[in-house]
């Protein structure tokens, strides 16, 4: 019993030594979320006024490219989104465009610094969240059917 009285007396001299106790840690970090510190700190690195732009759709994208000296240009490239994944700021599209007969393919952030610019040309009609099945087609194979707007009539 003394022994056992010791090491009781013991234990409360190294709580007493502690700066809190266990319980108010795990309290803690229960409380405290990373997700949501994440997520706050990647609402402010969005860009506000992002073009909605979908798979299927035909678009003209902006690119800055730097040169030597470290001047910056805007190259345009016209092509069609064949993938997104994703989303918020890891937000990101798999680009298609034909160069001289040679396929391109770009996977790129949509809120990166770089992108500056998406320009919907054409809604392209599709039944497939991935188009991977163009890689395959040549010339007009490889062209989407266009999402026809219904106009409202005038009476």
């Amino acid at each position: 019993t003394q022994h056992s009285a010791r090491m009781l007396a013991a234990q409360r001299m190294q709580a007493a030594q502690r700066p809190f106790s266990r319980a108010s840690a795990v309290t803690c970090r229960a409380s405290f979320s990373t997700a949501k510190v994440l997520h706050a700190m990647s609402q402010d690195q969005l860009k506000p006024n992002q073009t909605p732009v979908k798979v299927g759709d035909t678009v003209k994208v902006g690119l800055a490219v730097v040169e030597g000296k470290g001047k910056t240009r805007t190259q345009t490239l016209e092509g069609v989104i064949i993938a997104q994944d994703g989303s918020g700021i890891d937000r990101t599209v798999t680009f298609r465009r034909v160069f001289q007969g040679i396929g391109i393919e770009l996977t790129m952030p949509i809120h990166s610094p770089q992108v500056q610019s998406f320009l919907v040309l054409r809604n392209g009609r599709v039944r497939r969240s991935k188009l991977y099945y163009l890689r395959d087609r040549i010339g007009r194979a490889a062209k989407l059917k266009e999402v026809l707007q219904r106009r409202e009539v005038k009476k």
